[in-house]
């Protein structure tokens, strides 16, 4: 800790700015991390439970508003990505029925209203991801200011105390390479956790994809049947 205070007291002004910049910007790294962490484990949780429970109880070929009504129920209780995506559709089915229009239109509009809910969901998981990816980039190039700040004062106090001493440029120098050190150690967890995310979401939104169209498909084409015998 004393060895902390010293460097810290031996910073210019523009040194403490950029430390206090990076470190506010690591919070805020971590905090996505944790974030994105927890709400891609809940809905990667909560979306499977949801499939498994339409699958096993054989919803898929009973009725629509059963359907609708379950994917309705997961969404209130808690963030279920995948019945986010099967209500917004059905919902848009809903609609289009009650238009009268041919069987072949519908499900055309209703496979373009899927892929524009796996689109929002999509993004939806994404958030902030690129404030983080924000990160990964700025966060060197503040070390690298704080580097140059820090060099820019040793050559200052070589100038004004005449020599090249040790004491004059000390602390222009560890203000140069705390910086740098400070600007890596916040940008490689954050690239690292870009990546990790970014990977797990696309992997996630294949997997939506392949449930939404399953459940979806024989859920409209048997409302679909039903509107006609009647």
């Amino acid at each position: 800790m004393e060895l902390v205070s010293e460097l810290w007291y031996s910073m210019a002004f523009t040194g403490k700015a950029v430390v206090v910049i990076l470190a506010g910007l690591s919070i805020y790294s971590y905090a996505v991390m944790v974030d994105r962490g927890l709400t891609l484990r809940w809905t990667r949780q909560r979306s499977a439970a949801f499939a498994r429970e339409i699958e096993e109880g054989c919803l898929m070929l009973g009725e629509f508003k059963a359907v609708q009504e379950r994917a309705r129920r997961a969404e209130q209780d808690g963030p279920c990505t995948l019945a986010v995506v099967i209500s917004a559709t059905l919902a848009e089915y809903e609609l289009l029925a009650a238009e009268g229009q041919a069987d072949a239109w519908v499900m055309e509009a209703v496979d373009d209203a899927l892929g524009r809910a796996l689109d929002s969901a999509t993004a939806n998981l994404r958030v902030r991801l690129s404030g983080m990816a924000t990160i990964v980039g700025v966060a060197p190039f503040l070390g690298l200011f704080g580097t140059v700040t820090g060099l820019i004062a040793a050559f200052r106090g070589i100038a004004t105390a005449g020599g090249g001493g040790i004491a004059e440029v000390s602390g222009g120098i560890s203000e140069a390479l705390v910086t740098t050190v400070i600007g890596l150690f916040v940008a490689m967890p954050a690239l690292w956790a870009y990546n990790f995310f970014t990977n797990r979401i696309e992997a996630m939104s294949l997997g939506l994809e392949n449930n939404a169209v399953r459940i979806v498909g024989p859920v409209v084409r048997r409302a679909l049947k039903v509107q006609q015998q009647q």
